[in-house]
């Protein structure tokens, strides 16, 4: 899916990015790096060590979820947009398809009603077996 920077839920387009997302029973978390390093030679022949860390990440827990939809909205970059809200307010993400946008509401509706009716327990035993 393709989101926003953690930092500005209202970026630009062309700032969000495209990244990989898990869920489980007890979030939607976003897939994080945790450091990259980049060598290479500067035009002197010296060898510069670059290092890229991200620690932050979008993660909705399952209890602060509200509702999901699919939304379209000219703020959004175009494309299948996930609207999810929660008790914290609304988080906005977009689908790499709308074929894949119906997967992931699939998903989280079944995640979020066996939450609901207090099965947690039994799908983390599914999940992690």
């Amino acid at each position: 899916m393709t989101a926003p920077p953690i930092e500005n839920a209202i970026a630009l387009h062309r700032d969000w990015k495209r990244t990989k997302f898990f869920l489980n029973h007890e979030a939607l978390q976003q897939v994080i790096k945790v450091e990259q390093t980049q060598v290479s030679r500067s035009l002197s022949g010296t060898i510069v060590e670059v290092t890229n860390e991200e620690n932050s990440a979008i993660r909705v827990e399952i209890p602060d979820i509200v509702s999901v939809s699919s939304c379209a909205d000219l703020t959004l970059p175009p494309g299948a947009g996930l609207c999810i809200d929660t008790t914290h307010g609304p988080i906005f993400l977009i689908a790499d398809s709308w074929e894949s946008l119906n997967g992931w509401l699939d998903a989280i509706r079944l995640v979020y009603t066996i939450y609901a009716r207090g099965k947690t327990d039994v799908l983390a035993s599914i999940i992690t077996s």
